[in-house]
C-alpha cells in the first residue's frame, strides 16, 4: 500500500497423490491493482491465471476491472465488496471457451494481533449470456506470523464450476497449509 494505491500479487501451486494416484495438481496467480478515489471507494483491475490438471483446466485467465467499497475498514478489520465486468478464456476439457463475465466478490481481513489474522472470501463470475454457467471461488484461512517475512498459513479453499469438463466434479476443495514469504 503506499498513497492512494493498493496492489495484491500471489501466486500458488499445488501438487498431490494418494496411493500412487494424483489427486491434485494446479498451478495460478493473480494481481489485482486498486486505486483509491475516497477512504472507502476504489476502482480495480484484476488478471487471474489458473491450470488445473486433476479438473481438466489447460488453462483460465480472467481480466476485470471494476469498482469496490471499504463497508469496514480499520486497524484489525477490513471488509469489502467489488463488482465489475469481466472476460474469461479458458480450455475446459479440451475445449476453448472465451466469454463475458460480471465478477461479484466479498473479502475480510481480520487481525487478532501482530501475530495472527484471520480471512475470508467470496467470488461469483457468471456467464452473462448463461447465468446458469458460473464459477465460485471462496477460501478461508488463518495466518500466523514466524519471522519478518515468513508466515504460517493454513486454509480451506474452494472451486465450484456449475459445468466442469466430463467426467469431473463440480467442486474442487483443498485444505492447504504452507510456508508464505511476504516482502
Amino acid at each position: 500500500k503506499w498513497d492512494k494505491n493498493e496492489l495484491n500479487i500471489g501466486a500458488d501451486a499445488t501438487y498431490g497423490e494418494a496411493d500412487d494416484v494424483k489427486n491434485a495438481e494446479s498451478y495460478g496467480g493473480y494481481i489485482q491493482y486498486n486505486r483509491l478515489f475516497t477512504d472507502r471507494i476504489f476502482g480495480y483491475a484484476r488478471f487471474t491465471g489458473l491450470h488445473d490438471g486433476v479438473a481438466d483446466i489447460d488453462y483460465r485467465f480472467t481480466v476485470s476491472p471494476g469498482a469496490g467499497y471499504y463497508f469496514i475498514k480499520n486497524e484489525k478489520t477490513n471488509l469489502r465488496g467489488e463488482v465489475g465486468p469481466g472476460y474469461v478464456f479458458e480450455k475446459l476439457g479440451g475445449e476453448e471457451d472465451n466469454y463475458f463475465t460480471i465478477r461479484f466478490a466479498e473479502r475480510l481481513d481480520h487481525k487478532f494481533n501482530d501475530w495472527a489474522k484471520l480471512w475470508q472470501s467470496v467470488e461469483f463470475l457468471p456467464k452473462v449470456e448463461d447465468w446458469g454457467q458460473y464459477i465460485v471461488n471462496a477460501e478461508i484461512g488463518i495466518e500466523a506470523t514466524i519471522s519478518k517475512h515468513l508466515k504460517q498459513r493454513t486454509y480451506l479453499q474452494d472451486t465450484y464450476n456449475s459445468r466442469p469438463a466430463e467426467g469431473r466434479e463440480h467442486n474442487d476443495l483443498k485444505l492447504v497449509a504452507a510456508i508464505a514469504y511476504t516482502f
